[in-house]
């Protein structure tokens, strides 16, 4: 009987170890790339602007010393929700160097997904970009532990001020005021509705926060009314208080307000000011300030919490706040400023004199249109609340700029954790894969080393913060002193764009999933080839690779090297290579290479025996580059991270692929699918990655999917290939060819020839997709 040991790989196919610096973090290698090479560039942007590698350094210390003063560092989570920019690309720099671990979120995720992870995870700190800082602004307040939020792409203090165009904003208002039609001067029907709003339809919101401002003050009382419009609630108000001033920044509305006071013989004081600055200039104290209809059209939230805490100041003991016609997020998708409840409810962390927040909700029926999704609020509180005692902004970059550009000392060490990248799981919930400084040095330093990236590389970066390719894009080429070309959402989306930024910017580094390549090679092939002469890396991983990809981008680019990387997100992101050179056509795929550095792979049966050389077999993954495992999975790291007997040391565990794999006599190994592929159609069961093979190898086929869609009487498979441009081929042919090397139970029941294949936002082929549409 043969054993176990005898059924391993020869040793040599798995001895990989090698020293690496084991002590050494992602920020220590690139601060020591900024010291040899400080005027080099390190980030450079879609408009040209170059961030030279000390530049990035100072600048990402000052983002680290920001995020240790607000109390983060080691153990925390730092949530990154923003697109691919140069400063968000340093912002992580930042976070690795306050010792804290940072998460990717996408901005297309749904809103559930990202406030359940933020949760799940107890994240502290939330940084964002300018155009996503209102969704995050919202959705600080539905996580608890959420207390910060930078924004660092804003220069000015305050989030508000460079979007508060005071000139925009009074010409509108005062054009709007002016309006003969009394509802539209009232910011009624300014929008098309299949049900405007009538007279009677504002008489009733007006009276309405009329009585919610009695029932809060009663008759008799002093009221400030900020953001007053035309004078609806004015006039139903006024005439009870012994008084009343109306602030409005548009002086048409609040003339219109004085001449409707006059007519109506009542008195009104009015003011002309913004929301921000009636506290300098009017004098207290009131018993009722009223906000009514004027939340939606504020700048931002950090607007909204700055006034409320000014014009604590102007009320007197047990006075209170109206906020009156607040919209919901999660009922009304509307343009203005909305305000989830649960910042009602957190209130008191922001203005500490908060005694007490009534949520009124509208009763069933009470209203028509949006005004019936809308809620009101008043706030009691107790005291002034001073600006420096205010809780809830967002930090900015002013902020950022303002810390000295000293990191913390002995802020992070090797065993620390540098991120977590969440990917699907097969239960529906998001595995979110912890991994620690020392396995990204390992990644980085071996990478570097191998294919000799140096100084004058530069990456062309285009892969999603949450697909782990990102990890070695950013701080594996800074680390070797190279620079990173941040492609924008747009440039991505714009083939020829990509094209033109390949052949005329320095670019020598391309890294993605093959289906993201695959989308350029047809446009290649139709230009007239100039500058194609710097390419000289096309690193290729987490999908298939289309058998002609290689040759087709050797054919556009004569000096480029292809390289086939393999491994998990679970291993830090590769943990396989193999250099393509001449690719036979009848590969079932690319070989999936051999081990890299400190990683080893072992193929294993259902028993975890190691399957003979060429018997294929369940892949495991162990050394290194393994992960630490899932955040707040520890069952789930447990059935996925085993201990690995065949270790050189005693502790270490091997990562269970879900792949199916075997070795080739040549110590290469062979990719074989996944074992989520196997599907049972008709009682047989199925390798999905086989049948894949078999298509890609038709001639005429550039590219290709299948995937088991359900129908009547089970499931079937559907097949979508790409045609290839100089010579397509046809269903028809295509199912022929199938039939030749296929049993017919694996011959796809649906072909269809497409243009290209959908892609997720990690540039992977959208099976899901496929299947939707099957």
């Amino acid at each position: 009987m043969t054993s176990t040991d005898e059924r391993l790989p020869p040793p040599a196919w798995n001895d990989t170890t090698r020293d690496y610096r084991r002590t050494a973090t992602v920020p220590d290698l690139v601060r020591e790339a900024a010291a040899r090479h400080p005027g080099r560039p390190a980030l450079v942007g879609a408009d040209g602007r170059v961030t030279t590698h000390a530049e990035l350094d100072a600048w990402s210390d000052r983002m680290a010393r920001l995020l240790h003063d607000r109390g983060l560092g080691r153990g925390d989570f730092v949530a990154l929700y923003c697109d691919r920019t140069p400063l968000a690309v340093a912002s992580l720099l930042g976070v690795l160097k306050s010792g804290a671990a940072y998460l990717p979120i996408d901005p297309a995720w749904p809103r559930q997904r990202v406030t359940g992870l933020l949760r799940d995870l107890g994240v502290r700190c939330v940084i964002t970009g300018a155009v996503h800082l209102r969704t995050v602004q919202e959705i600080r307040w539905e996580v608890p532990t959420v207390t910060e939020v930078v924004c660092p792409d804003i220069d000015a203090d305050s989030t508000w001020a460079p979007v508060l165009d005071r000139t925009e904003v009074e010409e509108f208002f005062d054009f709007l005021s002016g309006e003969p039609d009394p509802l539209e001067a009232a910011g009624f029907n300014l929008r098309r509705s299949d049900r405007p709003y009538t007279p009677a339809d504002v008489t009733a919101y007006a009276r309405h926060v009329a009585g919610l401002a009695q029932e809060a003050a009663g008759r008799g009382a002093d009221i400030l009314e900020v953001g007053c419009g035309t004078g609806l609630v004015t006039e139903v108000l006024a005439p009870g208080a012994r008084r009343y001033v109306a602030a409005d920044p548009s002086g048409v509305a609040v003339r219109r307000n004085l001449a409707t006071a006059a007519a109506g013989g009542f008195r009104v004081e009015g003011l002309v000011t913004y929301a921000h600055e009636v506290a300098d200039v009017v004098q207290g104290p009131f018993d009722l300030i009223v906000m009514a209809s004027t939340v939606q059209f504020l700048p931002d939230m950090d607007y909204l919490l700055q006034t409320l805490a000014s014009l604590s100041g102007l009320l007197r003991p047990g006075g209170g706040i109206l906020l009156a016609d607040l919209i919901d997020p999660d009922i009304e998708a509307h343009a203005g400023l909305r305000v989830p409840p649960a910042l009602l409810d957190r209130l008191s962390e922001v203005l500490p004199t908060v005694a007490e927040v009534e949520v009124k909700r509208r009763t069933e029926g009470g209203f028509n249109g949006e005004l019936a999704g809308r809620y009101d609020a008043l706030i009691r509180l107790v005291g002034h609340v001073p600006e420096a005692d205010r809780g809830g902004r967002v930090w900015t970059g002013a902020a950022v700029a303002a810390r000295p550009a000293l990191p913390p000392r002995d802020a992070v060490t090797a065993d620390d954790l540098a991120y977590a990248i969440f990917t699907s799981g097969s239960t529906g919930t998001p595995k979110g894969v912890a991994v620690q400084h020392r396995s990204a040095v390992n990644l980085i330093e071996w990478i570097n080393g191998t294919y000799r990236v140096s100084p004058p590389d530069q990456v062309l970066f285009v892969t999603s913060f949450c697909f782990d390719l990102s990890v070695y894009d950013m701080f594996g080429v800074l680390a070797a002193g190279g620079s990173v070309r941040v492609a924008t959402q747009g440039e991505i989306a714009e083939p020829d764009v990509l094209i033109d930024i390949l052949e005329g910017e320095p670019v020598t580094l391309w890294d993605s999933a093959p289906a993201a390549l695959a989308m350029l090679t047809p446009f290649l092939a139709e230009r007239d080839a100039r500058g194609r002469d710097g390419l000289r890396l096309v690193l290729l991983s987490g999908d298939w690779i289309p058998l002609p990809l290689p040759d087709e981008m050797r054919a556009a680019f004569p000096g480029a090297k292809v390289i086939a990387l393999g491994g998990a997100t679970e291993c830090t992101v590769w943990s396989n290579h193999y250099p393509v050179t001449a690719v036979d056509p009848e590969w079932p795929s690319i070989p999936y290479g051999r081990p890299m550095t400190n990683a080893r792979y072992y193929v294993l049966d259902e028993n975890l025996r190691p399957t003979p050389v060429g018997t294929p077999g369940d892949l495991h993954i162990a050394g290194d580059c393994v992960a630490v495992g899932y955040v707040g999975s520890p069952a789930l790291t447990a059935r996925k991270f085993l201990p690995d007997p065949w270790a050189p040391g005693p502790g270490e565990r091997m990562y269970r692929t879900g792949d199916r794999a075997r070795w080739l006599p040549d110590g290469n190994l062979q990719f074989l699918g996944r074992l989520d592929d196997q599907v049972k159609v008709r009682g047989y069961r199925i390798e999905l990655g086989e049948v894949q093979s078999a298509l890609v190898r038709c001639p005429g086929v550039r590219t290709a999917v299948v995937v088991a869609v359900d129908g009547p009487g089970g499931k079937h498979l559907a097949a979508s290939y790409v045609p290839e441009a100089a010579s397509p081929v046809g269903v028809e042919e295509v199912r022929s060819h199938l039939r030749a090397q296929l049993p017919a139970y694996m011959v796809p029941t649906r072909i269809a020839a497409v243009q290209t294949l959908p892609l997720t936002a990690t540039g992977k082929v959208d099976r899901g997709a496929l299947i939707s549409g099957g």
